[in-house]
């Protein structure tokens, strides 16, 4: 891009005018959509869990075998992801420090609540 001592007023109205036309992904909906909620990462929603007093929101990662786990309502919302979730030993991958010790502690039942999401959300097909 031009550095902004170059360009003119007009040129860079020009260029927000193009860049609001071009159409994005949507990152949220607001209201949340009932069917299929977005989180702030752009990420569909497929189940949310109570776990401790905390609602943890379970995110498809599109194209992997992964779940993005959030805090409903909590700051940092991260907490980290679930992985291999087509093996028989899914793991937990901790992204967030703060929430460290709630993780580990919760570690069991995060695991249980993803692999019944992924097994009621995916498809096996068998020939």
């Amino acid at each position: 891009m031009i550095p902004d001592r170059y360009t003119s007023r007009r040129i860079r109205a020009r260029y927000i005018k193009a860049l609001n036309a071009i159409p994005l992904p949507i990152r949220r909906t607001d209201p949340p959509d009932p069917a299929l909620p977005i989180d702030l990462a752009g990420l569909p929603i497929l189940a949310t869990h109570t776990i401790d007093d905390r609602a943890v929101r379970y995110s498809l990662v599109v194209g992997q075998a992964r779940f993005r786990l959030t805090f409903k309502g909590t700051h940092p919302a991260l907490i980290g992801h679930i992985i291999n979730l087509r093996t028989d030993n899914p793991r937990l991958v901790i992204a967030e420090p703060a929430h460290t010790e709630w993780a580990l502690a919760n570690e069991s039942a995060l695991i249980h609540h993803a692999a019944e999401t992924w097994q009621v959300n995916t498809k096996t097909c068998s020939n």
